[in-house]
């Protein structure tokens, strides 16, 4: 091989081409190097070899593409694999799909991507991300429509629309069915288009107001008095021994065996104030009640727990004797809060809730023989 006759000069250096060795497998380049000055003998010229090293075909390009060829397959095989799910779902035109011109239109690029060969496997995800893109907005809107659908026949069911909503609910009704098959733009301006009088606005404004009954509706005192015989038919107390109310309720019934308005007007107001006062008395002794029953629990000394034991005794045969006897027992044992520097109070309260029952039982019993 002829030697070059490029110079190149580094700092003081002058360097030549010397030789050019091909090998097999590389190249050998020896360069010379001339000093401008002092000038050398050529047995002092120093020269330098350099050997590149060409690059060889190894087994790594075999690798990547391997591996690009088992990624392209892959991908190929997923979204073949998602096209025939698409197929398989649609084939019969479910879910309002049919005598739908723009789902055929999707749905026949679904088919012609199962043709595809993997080296389009490109085409195939578009193909696959457009219809499922296409179907997920028409489905939604489909959604919208048939809840506006819905609305339409509850309100319609009702009757009493105002003439022009009644109109104007039965329109879009029709309108929103025949849409089912048109485009996704179409289903979307008809979803978008609302009446500004019926739709979006209070209740009361697309309904006819009726004019309010101001007549009162006469009382029937019979028919209360009957419901209130009805009421305590079964006593809350069962079979206790309960006078003054037996006395009360006999009244009410004997008032629905007169005609006279009056007289059964007075027989219901007359109970009703008796009940009344009655369940309010009966709550408050059940109140104190319980608070003895806390005290009996918390006391010590046992003769004063008998005189407790002996007030909530008499309280709750207060429970059923009269509306008086209720409110004196009541007084007569609101002082009696405990033990401690209230014995004194506690034997008063005994003895006065004793005379009452005394008292309350000989009136019972004349009026028993008065009768």
């Amino acid at each position: 091989m002829a030697r070059h006759a490029v110079r190149i000069e580094v700092g003081y250096t002058a360097i030549s081409w010397h030789r050019i060795h091909v090998r097999s497998s590389y190249i050998v380049i020896v360069f010379e190097f001339h000093p401008v000055w002092p000038q050398l003998t050529d047995s002092q010229r120093p020269t330098a070899t350099k050997t590149f090293q060409p690059p060889v075909k190894g087994d790594d390009d075999e690798d990547k593409k391997s591996d690009c060829r088992a990624s392209l397959h892959k991908a190929d095989v997923k979204y073949t694999e998602l096209l025939k799910e698409i197929n398989t779902t649609y084939h019969t035109r479910p879910h309002n799909s049919a005598n739908n011109s723009e789902f055929e239109k999707y749905f026949q690029t679904v088919l012609t991507g199962l043709n595809l060969s993997v080296y389009e496997i490109g085409a195939k995800i578009d193909i696959y991300t457009d219809f499922t893109v296409y179907n997920q907005v028409r489905l939604e809107l489909e959604r919208e429509m048939f809840k506006k659908v819905q609305v339409a026949e509850k309100l319609l069911k009702l009757g009493n629309l105002l003439p022009k909503c009644h109109s104007f609910f039965t329109n879009q009704q029709v309108q929103l069915k025949a849409s089912l098959g048109q485009s996704n733009l179409m289903k979307l301006e008809m979803l978008n288009d609302p009446s500004h009088e019926c739709e979006n606005v209070e209740l009361d404004k697309i309904f006819i107001q009726s004019t309010p009954n101001t007549t009162a509706k006469p009382i029937s005192y019979l028919v209360a008095l009957q419901d209130m015989l009805k009421k305590y038919s079964k006593r809350p107390w069962r079979n206790r021994k309960y006078v003054e109310f037996d006395e009360q309720i006999w009244k009410v019934f004997m008032a629905t065996n007169s005609e006279d308005k009056n007289q059964q007007k007075m027989a219901l107001e007359t109970f009703k104030a008796y009940d009344t006062e009655r369940a309010k008395l009966d709550k408050d002794l059940s109140n104190r009640i319980g608070k003895f029953k806390k005290q009996i629990a918390n006391e010590s000394k046992s003769d004063c727990k008998s005189d407790l034991r002996n007030i909530n005794k008499r309280l709750s045969q207060a429970m059923f004797q009269t509306i008086e006897q209720k409110r004196a027992a009541l007084e007569a044992a609101k002082y009696s809060k405990s033990c401690d520097n209230n014995q004194l109070l506690l034997k008063v309260a005994i003895t006065e809730l004793s005379i009452i029952f005394i008292i309350g039982e000989s009136c019972q019993l004349a009026c028993l023989r008065f009768k």
